[in-house]
């Protein structure tokens, strides 16, 4: 069958399942058997990818003694998911708009002097960091990714959780890189703290109590000049920002921080009988998967050799049937295996 490549990555469709897919296509009222001899993989992996490409509209299943399975009107299935993608894009284009509208009020209250205060270095953008959460009522929402030019640690929250403020923080996978990073999220995370992760973010930030906002007007080390932002449209355009990264980012959970000894969770409904003998180290490694860290990272956090690691992540990779480290880490967060 000639390759066309994975043209349906697109709308969510990885290249294996669109391989599967195309198979179906070729072969009309198709079995699970007959695709294990043409694709030479395990029947496992076909049932899921069929699962998936039933679930997009794409496959349908033919009843029997031998289940069949057929594809639909490939034209009406991939225009419906093109319109679901289409509609994923125009609410970010929304947001563009939005954030559009608020850099030229932006470029207007500088000049000004408006909602706008320029911080001249990064002991300044700490001391208004500091002063804000000091200030806070109801929540803290930041984006945590290096370079960092002080200190990490943040010695205001755990008390101001306890007080009952709100902290929900997007971090990138660089974000741990340093030893004990897990150790110290997993203790927030027991404090109180909402945590996820996305591979990437476009800046650093703090916003209090979606009013005030401090951040660093460029990424390149030194972070030298950073800005106030007050109760502007600024403002609102960061909250929807942070708002639509939170719905995309993985939930990080403090499993990572456990001692050994720590008893197995039992299973839960849905999870299958293939769980059962997950042990603390795999729990340990998938959470580290979520957060993307690469494999040395993840090495001296588990206290194992990258070699041994690569074992390890292939069979969990082929367990979760993952292409991707981060695909891993979704699939394990939404099976509730971390």
């Amino acid at each position: 069958m000639l390759d066309e490549g994975p043209a349906l990555a697109v709308v969510g469709v990885s290249a294996f399942d669109e391989r599967i897919y195309r198979e179906v296509l070729a072969c009309p009222g198709i079995t699970v058997q007959e695709l294990v001899m043409r694709s030479g993989e395990n029947p496992g992996r076909i049932q899921t990818s069929l699962s998936r490409l039933r679930a997009r509209g794409l496959v349908s299943r033919l009843w029997g003694r031998s289940p069949r399975w057929t594809a639909t009107n490939p034209g009406t299935a991939i225009r419906s998911l093109v319109r679901g993608l289409q509609s994923d894009l125009d609410r970010l284009t929304d947001t563009a708009d939005q954030l559009e509208a608020a850099f030229r009020t932006a470029g207007q209250d500088l000049e000004e002097g408006g909602q706008f205060e320029v911080l001249a270095g990064p002991e300044e953008q700490a001391r208004w960091y500091v002063r804000l959460q000091q200030e806070a009522k109801e929540e803290v929402l930041t984006f945590d990714r290096p370079p960092y030019v002080l200190d990490y640690h943040n010695p205001l929250q755990t008390a101001l959780l306890r007080k009952g403020v709100r902290y929900r923080t997007i971090y990138v996978p660089e974000a741990f890189d340093h030893a004990g990073a897990l150790q110290e999220l997993g203790s927030l995370v027991k404090a109180g703290e909402e945590a996820r992760v996305l591979p990437e973010l476009p800046f650093k930030m703090a916003l209090v109590d979606r009013w005030r906002a401090v951040m660093p007007l460029h990424m390149d080390p030194p972070l030298t000049r950073g800005v106030l932002i007050k109760g502007s449209t600024m403002v609102v355009a960061l909250v929807e920002l942070f708002e639509h990264l939170w719905k995309q980012a993985l939930p990080m959970g403090s499993q990572s921080t456990l001692p050994d000894d720590a008893p197995e969770p039992a299973s839960g409904p849905g999870r299958g009988e293939e769980w059962a003998e997950l042990t603390q180290e795999d729990r340990q490694l998938l959470t580290l998967l979520s957060a993307g860290l690469k494999d040395d990272a993840i090495a001296r956090q588990l206290g194992t050799s990258p070699r041994s690691l690569r074992r390890r992540l292939r069979h969990l990779l082929d367990e979760l049937d993952a292409e991707t480290r981060f695909q891993a880490g979704a699939q394990a967060s939404r099976r509730g295996l971390i």
